[in-house]
């Protein structure tokens, strides 16, 4: 058999691709196992074993960094049940969740709880790129700078790490969802050529809900982050998979407390406005300024020129439902979570990089990503599930000559064609730069027109990105 032959020639070589904690199959093997016929018996046990960790395994923490808890073989049981597409350092996470939940209630838990509270701890991972060439090449976009939609699916990964620490208590484990993401901010370009620490702690708790700021470091920016996000968890009930109460947040300095205060308002802030839409006072479109629905209405009147008059009207504008863009796709099993449904960082990912392909197709010039303005996840994706991601440029100005600015807004849709019905899942918000490159001619970006009340409305709420 072809395929033991190349496993057996490359075992030497696999022991020391699993030490640096990526984990490649010959390229002999890959063409082996594409050429081979359907019908093939099954390997035996032995070669299935080795197989499975060839594939998907690393035997103990990498260069990456993110302490995993777990060495050698026990290592590689635990990296075994994770056999997605993960990066490395999500795998590394999830591996060291996954041991605390093995060893369940004999697994230590984090000191300090008083009065069902404590401190924050910070939880960081480290991306050693100077040092491991195929972490590097991993996060590699075609223009040799940082492949941003990894990043976010880490930085998913190790907020579920954030909450699951805060609230684990030594009893039963937690079950912790995301449930949006504020914001995730580029104050500086990333370089791969250097290492990157993340870290992550909690900084607000409410009843059930959760908030974890992370914050990402390049040494050449010194103690200002490059990257800032603020995930929301909820703490559910493993049993009704209804909201819980969480372990409280007990601030220790001055700055924590400040945090924790800004960030409670954000929350009453929020809860008010729910109460209002409950109440249906006032309609969305009602609910905004006087004067923005003046600009909301002009929107359209100039957008019904457009459709009614296109050889007349200006050249400078484009109707909103022009803009789309559509991505569709079953979700696999290797997309799944810790919890068996579909990770949360996968949708991330894959909204984020049509958002990017319709940034690049609106605006002539490659997008550099600016600002995730906000993501949430308003019903779970299983596995199997018919999803639908929807890209619309919601906003669009020119920021001088050569530089413009581009919002993007993805959905995400969940079809049913059994059912015939569908229902949203996720939004996400995106903001890109376009700059033209020197010698290239200068760049002419369009307005964005919406066609009715709704589409105005999302071009309102996009206006101060």
């Amino acid at each position: 058999m072809l395929l033991l032959r190349c496993l057996a020639a490359s075992a030497s070589t696999g022991a020391a691709s699993l030490a640096r904690g990526v984990t490649r199959l010959p390229a002999a093997a890959t063409a082996a196992a594409a050429a081979a016929p359907p019908a093939l018996k099954p390997e035996p046990p032995a070669v299935q074993q080795l197989l499975w960790r060839r594939h998907y395994t690393s035997s103990r923490p990498s260069a990456a960094g993110a302490d995993a808890g777990a060495a050698g073989s026990a290592g590689e049981e635990e990296a075994q049940l994770f056999i997605g597409g993960y990066t490395p350092i999500t795998k590394k996470l999830w591996v060291q969740r996954r041991n605390t939940a093995k060893q369940g209630s004999s697994a230590p838990a984090p000191p300090a709880i008083v009065d069902g509270s404590r401190p924050p701890r910070a939880v960081s991972v480290v991306y050693n790129f100077t040092t491991d060439r195929a972490l590097q090449d991993m996060y590699r976009n075609p223009w040799g700078s940082m492949r941003v939609g990894r990043l976010l699916e880490d930085l998913d990964s190790l907020a579920g790490n954030v909450a699951f620490e805060h609230c684990y208590t030594g009893a039963a484990l937690p079950l912790l969802v995301t449930a949006a993401v504020d914001e995730i901010s580029l104050r500086h370009p990333l370089r791969l050529e250097r290492d990157i620490v993340v870290r992550g702690q909690v900084v607000w708790t409410g009843k059930s809900a959760l908030d974890i700021r992370m914050q990402l470091f390049q040494e050449q920016h010194g103690p200002d982050p490059s990257v800032e996000a603020l995930f929301s968890f909820v703490h559910l009930d493993p049993t009704t998979r209804k909201a819980a109460p969480a372990v409280q947040l007990r601030p220790e300095t001055a700055a924590d407390a400040e945090v924790f205060r800004q960030r409670q308002a954000v929350a009453d802030a929020r809860r008010a406005a729910r109460q209002q839409q409950q109440q249906g006072s006032c309609g969305d479109v009602q609910a905004v300024p006087l004067e923005a629905r003046d600009a909301m209405s002009g929107w359209v009147r100039a957008a019904r020129r457009l459709q009614e008059l296109p050889a007349l009207a200006p050249t400078d504008a484009v109707l909103m439902p022009k803009t789309c863009q559509h991505n569709t796709f079953v979700c696999q099993p290797q997309h799944r979570n810790t919890h068996g449904r579909v990770f949360g960082g996968f949708l991330m990912r894959r909204a984020y990089e049509l958002a990017f392909a319709t940034s690049y197709m609106f605006g002539g010039a490659r997008p550099v990503f600016q600002l995730v303005d906000e993501i949430t996840f308003s019903r779970p994706v299983d596995v199997g599930d018919l999803l639908r991601l929807t890209s619309t440029v919601v906003h669009a100005k020119q920021l001088d000559e050569r530089r413009g600015r581009v919002v993007v807004e993805v959905e995400a849709r969940v079809t049913k064609p059994e059912a015939v019905e569908s229902f949203v899942t996720n939004t996400f918000t995106f903001v890109y730069n376009l700059e033209s490159p020197p010698g290239a001619p200068p760049l002419r970006i369009k307005s964005v027109l919406p066609t009715c009340d709704e589409e105005a409305l999302r071009r309102w709420r996009s206006q101060p990105l």
